[in-house]
């Protein structure tokens, strides 16, 4: 059984079986992977990073604080159609949806960083998702899951949902005794009696 399925009897089990789970994925805080692999420096980004990841970010819709929220070293991620969900690893003998940490409602969503590929031993796919009023949460997807994880990132962007159209002002009303902008100025009125009178 794969993360989506295990998200998925989760919410069941929570009572929202309606809500249906696009993607479930393995993921670490960002320099995990490397620090898991080859033992070294985690090379997370900074504030500064997030700065970065923001002027280069799809779907802008909104700014985020520049803080870095809280996660464990692994972390399971689940999409649906409707929140952006974390979980830690819970299970004894397979990974699957622990605690669970944060819970975001897609017009949460601030922007989404272009995804940034890590060559080498501990391959992995980078991005980072800012939360409006919240921070940025920086994952990162080992080697076996890049291709899930951009999918995701994809399919994430695709259900963010739209922003509202900005409304047109509407004309000011016209003020008593004077035409509304635009109008042609009328003419002055004839006095009474002039029109239509008869010959004497």
């Amino acid at each position: 059984m794969g993360q989506t399925e295990r998200v998925q009897q989760r919410l069941t089990a929570e009572g929202a079986a309606d809500e249906r789970v696009l993607y479930g994925l393995l993921a670490f805080r960002i320099g995990g992977v490397r620090k898991t692999m080859v033992g070294g420096a985690a090379g997370i980004a900074g504030l500064a990073g997030a700065a970065a990841m923001a002027a280069a970010a799809r779907g802008g819709r909104g700014t985020a604080p520049a803080v870095m929220l809280e996660l464990p070293g692994r972390c399971i991620l689940g999409l649906t159609g409707r929140r952006l969900l974390v979980y830690k690893i819970g299970g004894l003998f397979a990974a699957k949806p622990g605690k669970q940490l944060y819970a975001f409602t897609l017009d949460q969503v601030a922007w989404v960083s272009e995804p940034e590929l890590v060559p080498g031993v501990a391959q992995a796919l980078r991005v980072q998702i800012a939360i409006k009023g919240q921070g940025v949460l920086a994952v990162e997807f080992p080697r076996l899951m890049v291709n899930d994880g951009r999918n995701m990132i994809n399919r994430l962007l695709r259900e963010l949902p739209e922003e509202p159209a900005e409304q047109a002002e509407p004309a000011p009303a016209a003020e008593a005794g004077k035409p509304a902008e635009g109008a042609e100025p009328a003419g002055p009125a004839e006095p009474a009696g002039s029109a239509g009178s008869a010959e004497s």
